[in-house]
C-alpha cells in the first residue's frame, strides 16, 4: 500500500538528520525533533447480514412452511432468494416489487386440512393471506399470495378462473355423476381477486353433444359423467373450463350443513310442495335442507331461468358467510367439499379460487344473471334455445371476466 504524503516527509526528515550526524562535521549541529504523525487506522471489516424475516405463531407452522413464508416476503421486497414457489407468483413479485422493506418479524396464524390425500394450509398475518399445498413430506409450495401489507396485488393463479358448477338430479343414494345435471353455472373469478362473475344456463339448452347428436345439456351427464356435460357446455359456449365441480342433493345439503347455515333474503313468499320449498319473504337463517328447497323451486314466474337466478343468489349469500367466518376456514370449507362433491380441479385450484372468491369486497356486487333463451321444441321434446344475448355473454367471458352486465 503506497505511503501517505506526511508519512513521506516523515521519512525524508529522518534521512536528513542521519545524515547531518553522519558527517563527522566539527560545528555544532541542531538536531530537530521527528514531526509526530498519526497512526493509520484501518476501517475495522463489516459484516453484512443477508435480510431475513422471523415468522412467529403461537403454534409451529408444519414443515419448512415457516421458511418458504419468509422466502415470500423477501421476494416481495425485492430480496433475491430461494422460495418453493409458483412460477408465476415468483414472476409476479419479481414484476411488482413492494415500495417497502421486508418486515423483520410476522406474526402469523395458520389453519390446515387435507384434499384429495394433500395436505393444503392458508397462513394469515393481518390482512395478508398465503396459501400452500404439500405434495408430500416436510415440503410445502407456495401457491397463492395477497400480500395487503406491502402493497402488492394479490396472485392466485397464473390466469383468470372459471369452472362448471353442476348441481345433479341425483337424490340420497344415487350416484350423483350418473343423473341429470339440473344446475349449470359458469363461476369466473379473477386471479387478482378484482372480480366475479355467475352465470346460469338454462338446463334444457338445447346443445350439440359429444355423443354425436344434439340434446337438453341437462341429459348429457346420464350415464355418462360431467367431463361429456362439461366438453357440451364448452363447445355451446366457446370458452374453455378449468375443470368441473359436482355435487347431488345429499352433497348440497352436508355442504350447507357443515358450514352451519347461513342467512339469506328470501325474495317473495313460497309455498311450493314439490320442492318442499315453505319460506316467508325476508332475510332467515337457513340450513341446507331449507337451501336445497329454494333451489329446486321452479313453480314461479321464470320457470326454470328464475330458478337457475336463485341458484346464483344461494352461492352470493354464501360466500357472504363464508366471508364472515374468514380464510383461516378456507381449508375446512376444502375438507368438506373434497367430501361432498367431485371435481377434477387440483387442490391448488381449489385454494386460489376458493382464496379469490373470498377477497371479493361485495358477493352482491358479483352480477349474477342466466343466460336468456326461448323455449321451444325439438320434436317431442321441450327446449331452450339460446338467444343473441347468451352468445354475446359468451363472448364478454371470453378473457374469463364479465366487462357488460346486461340490464
Amino acid at each position: 500500500m503506497p505511503l501517505s504524503h506526511r508519512a513521506v516527509f516523515a521519512a525524508a526528515s529522518l534521512l536528513l538528520i542521519v545524515s547531518a550526524c553522519s558527517r563527522g562535521d566539527a560545528s555544532p549541529t541542531t538536531t530537530l525533533p521527528a514531526p509526530t504523525v498519526p497512526p493509520t487506522t484501518q476501517p475495522a471489516p463489516t459484516t453484512t447480514q443477508p435480510p431475513s424475516v422471523e415468522v412467529t405463531s403461537a403454534s409451529a407452522l408444519p414443515g419448512d412452511l415457516a421458511d418458504q413464508v419468509e422466502a415470500i416476503y423477501l421476494l416481495a421486497s425485492g430480496v433475491q432468494g430461494q422460495a418453493q414457489a409458483r412460477q408465476g407468483l415468483v414472476d409476479h413479485l419479481r414484476d411488482n416489487p413492494s415500495p417497502r422493506p421486508a418486515p423483520a418479524a410476522v406474526a402469523v396464524e395458520w389453519a390446515a386440512g387435507t384434499i384429495q390425500e394433500r395436505q393444503v394450509a392458508v397462513v394469515t398475518a393481518g390482512d395478508d393471506v398465503i396459501l400452500a399445498v404439500s405434495p408430500g413430506g416436510a415440503r410445502w409450495e407456495i401457491v397463492g399470495a395477497d400480500l395487503v401489507s406491502l402493497g402488492v396485488p394479490a396472485w392466485y393463479g397464473h390466469r383468470n378462473h372459471q369452472i362448471f358448477v353442476i348441481g345433479s338430479d341425483a337424490r340420497t343414494r344415487e350416484d350423483p355423476i350418473k343423473l341429470r345435471a339440473d344446475s349449470l353455472h359458469i363461476v369466473t373469478v379473477a386471479a387478482d381477486a378484482s372480480s366475479a362473475s355467475i352465470v346460469g344456463l338454462p338446463r334444457d339448452s338445447w346443445v350439440e353433444a359429444p355423443y354425436g347428436r344434439n340434446d337438453k345439456i341437462t341429459n348429457t351427464m346420464a350415464s355418462r359423467g360431467p367431463e361429456v356435460t362439461t366438453e357440451a357446455a364448452e363447445t355451446l359456449t366457446s370458452l374453455d373450463f378449468d375443470g368441473y365441480i359436482v355435487t347431488g342433493f345429499a352433497g348440497f345439503v352436508r355442504l350447507v350443513n357443515d358450514m352451519g347455515g347461513f342467512t339469506i333474503e328470501i325474495p317473495f313468499a313460497m309455498n311450493e310442495p314439490k320442492s318442499d320449498a315453505f319460506f316467508q319473504a325476508g332475510v332467515q337463517m337457513i340450513d341446507g335442507f331449507q337451501a336445497l328447497a329454494f333451489a329446486r323451486n321452479r313453480t314461479l314466474a321464470g320457470g326454470d331461468f328464475t330458478r337457475s337466478f336463485h341458484q346464483g343468489v344461494i352461492m352470493q349469500w354464501g360466500l357472504q358467510a363464508a366471508q364472515e367466518r374468514g380464510p383461516l376456514h378456507i381449508p375446512e370449507f376444502l375438507e368438506s367439499l373434497d367430501k361432498h362433491t367431485f371435481t377434477d380441479l387440483t387442490p391448488a385450484q381449489l385454494l386460489q379460487i376458493t382464496a379469490a372468491a373470498l377477497a371479493q369486497e361485495d358477493p352482491f356486487e358479483i352480477p349474477n344473471l342466466v343466460a336468456p333463451g326461448s323455449p321451444g321444441r325439438a320434436g317431442s321434446a321441450s327446449v331452450v334455445y339460446l338467444s343473441d344475448g347468451a352468445f354475446e355473454i359468451f363472448d364478454d367471458l371470453s378473457d374469463r371476466v364479465l366487462d357488460v352486465v346486461p340490464e
